[in-house]
């Protein structure tokens, strides 16, 4: 052995250099790159340990084979063992790097277990005394009770403190003046700009003060499910003006979004829930108010709320800031989508004067008019319930456009999009075992190109105007249909192999009718989920009594004649001509209802 090495140590130093070289360079190269291969558990086993096991043997190889050639001076067998380890070694650092970028942008998705929240103290314009202050009083209210009592100590405010059930309440004093500032949640615009009275709280009001509080997620990995198995995924939006999910603040509940996936039939669902749905929220003591107050009482509410609504287990969520969606359709070169209606809306910075205006058709949008597409709602023939639909759509192109990647820069591009700008409660290992479910959609789509399918699913609403005692005001909302959502319900169980589907007996079929896939809960409009108010013009206050003690609501009579501003001239003299509350208002939190009867005493 000694005589070997001394031949060794005596033969064409630079050879030996470099053989001594590559020794090194594959040997770390080699390490480095089977160490991140060990950390893909569940990601091709087989494959994997193959593959360590081959770099194990031609390292042996290059050693034994290396000091041959150099020994017996054997120049060209030399000089291209060397050039194939030093290639081997480049190879082997690239995917070494690709794989740790990859890794640690998976683990930017996962190591986020706060989230951000944000208050403010408003006045309207022009207050310039601030002496009385309203506060939500639920101690649970993260962004309306605790970051205004943050606000509060920061600044070492002495102002008087008004305490309010709701912010409606809150709101209405603040425009009435009877309270000088207002503590509220971070999309205070977002939540009141669609109610008439404040179309222009923006630009009504001002903020004296923020201030945030960054708290740990109160909801855990609530599951132990791998992607390989039926699961779902709630979708909330974080609408932001930042470009990272880090700097955003405020869980928006505009945008709620239950997916489920079934990994073995390649089939999800998407429901997205519309913004002013009315029903119980956990986090209020199941009073009832618009879904997207939910969000004001952090993860825990929103998720709570809707497990609530649809009798599902969310195994999963994924926080998603809107102004990723930019960078996300950037990386994926644009989106090829139906746009319904023509539009103009503000840019991803929410800048007017750089307006994004589109035209009705299919057409190819870029990250801004995407993520303007996918917010857009106020010129909309029915609003937020469009603007969801929209939403649908862009999922569902964007779906499309990520299973056609062509290039692993492309790939990189994306995931560092995602991983921005998107946080979830998943284990690094639970999206690791999402491998085997895109590899399986990959070799499907190249066979079928429809083998993924997208059920969406529709909400039959009605309008259900919400009367609030205190303020006597009107609050925009809606209701549901029992039999719409309970079809939702049934798709998104079937989907998750919870239920069975029901077999179809009977099926027609028409050459010249093309088909068309069934959405979920549309069209079904029976079974309204409250009882609304109705029309007591021209009825005997014995009905109206009738209804009230069969509905717990107490009916005060009050009499007029005709020079009252409630007096009905169309409505004989004895009948009710008047009522305090609107017919079709929801009847929730309606403990009186004012009847005005028709008289002719004074």
């Amino acid at each position: 052995m000694k005589r070997k090495l001394k031949r060794l140590f005596y033969t064409h130093k630079f050879r030996l250099i470099i053989y001594l070289l590559g020794i090194v360079v594959f040997l770390v190269s080699s390490l480095l790159f089977s160490i991140t291969l060990i950390k893909l558990s569940g990601i091709e086993t087989t494959i994997r340990i193959v593959l360590i096991f081959l770099i194990a043997m031609y390292f042996i190889y290059y050693i034994y084979k290396g000091y041959t050639y150099i020994v017996n001076k054997n120049k060209v067998k030399y000089i291209l063992i060397i050039i194939i380890t030093f290639i081997l070694s480049l190879i082997l650092t690239v995917a070494f790097y690709f794989i740790d970028v990859v890794y640690g942008e998976i683990g930017n998705l996962t190591d986020r277990d706060t989230t951000i929240y944000t208050g403010y103290l408003i006045t309207l314009k022009d207050t310039a005394t601030i002496n009385n202050v309203g506060m939500i009083n639920n101690e649970d209210d993260i962004e309306g009770y605790k970051v205004a009592n943050k606000i509060i100590k920061e600044n070492k405010l002495k102002y008087n403190i008004k305490s309010y059930d709701t912010y409606e309440e809150l709101i209405y004093d603040l425009y009435n003046h009877q309270i000088d500032g207002a503590f509220v949640q971070g999309n205070y615009v977002n939540d009141f700009s669609s109610e008439d009275t404040y179309a222009n709280i923006s630009e009504e009001t001002k903020i004296v003060y923020k201030s945030i509080i960054q708290e740990k997620n109160e909801v855990k990995i609530n599951s132990n499910k791998t992607l390989n198995e039926p699961f779902t995924l709630l979708i909330m939006g974080v609408d932001s003006t930042e470009d990272n999910i880090d700097d955003a603040t405020s869980l928006n509940g505009d945008t709620l979004m239950l997916i489920t996936f079934n990994p073995k039939t390649l089939n999800a669902s998407i429901f997205s829930i519309p913004r002013d749905l009315y029903v119980p929220i956990t986090c209020r003591n199941n009073n009832k108010a618009k879904i997207n107050s939910s969000s004001a009482g952090g993860l825990s509410c929103v998720i709570n709320t809707i497990k609530k609504l649809t009798d599902i287990d969310i195994d999963y969520y994924a926080k998603i800031n809107f102004r990723g969606v930019v960078d996300l359709v950037e990386a994926l070169k644009g989106i090829d989508v139906e746009v319904t209606y023509p539009f103009c809306e503000q840019d991803s910075h929410r800048n007017f004067d750089n307006q994004i205006c589109l035209k009705k058709g299919f057409q190819h949008l870029n990250g801004e008019q995407t993520l303007a597409y996918a917010r857009h709602r106020h010129s909309l023939p029915t609003g937020d319930l469009q603007r969801i639909q929209n939403q649908q759509l862009i999922v569902e192109a964007m779906s499309k456009k990520l299973l056609s990647l062509n290039t692993v820069t492309e790939f990189k591009d994306i995931l560092s999009a995602i991983s921005n700008n998107i946080s979830v409660n998943m284990s690094r290992e639970q999206i690791l075992s999402s491998y085997n479910i895109l590899k399986n959609m990959v070799m499907n789509l190249i066979t079928d190109k429809d083998a993924l399918v997208i059920q969406k699913a529709y909400l039959e609403v009605y309008d259900n105007n919400v009367y609030n005692e205190k303020t006597n005001t009107y609050s925009s909302a809606l209701g549901y249909y029992e039999s719409s959502l309970d079809d939702i319900i049934k798709m998104m169980k079937v989907n998750l192999e919870i239920e069975e589907a029901e077999r179809i007996t009977e099926f027609s079929f028409d050459a010249n009718t093309p088909y068309v896939q069934k959405v979920a809960g549309k069209d079904l409009k029976t079974g309204a989920d409250i009882k609304r108010v109705p029309s007591f013009i021209g009825k005997t206050v014995s009905e109206a009594e009738s209804w009230g003690n069969s509905n717990n609501v107490n009916i005060e009579k009050r009499y007029v004649t005709s020079d009252d501003p409630k007096y009905n001239s169309n409505v004989l003299v004895g009948l009710i001509g008047n009522q305090s509350i609107s017919a079709g208002t929801g009847l929730n939190n309606i403990k009186n209802l004012i009847v005005y009867i028709n008289s002719t005493e004074e």
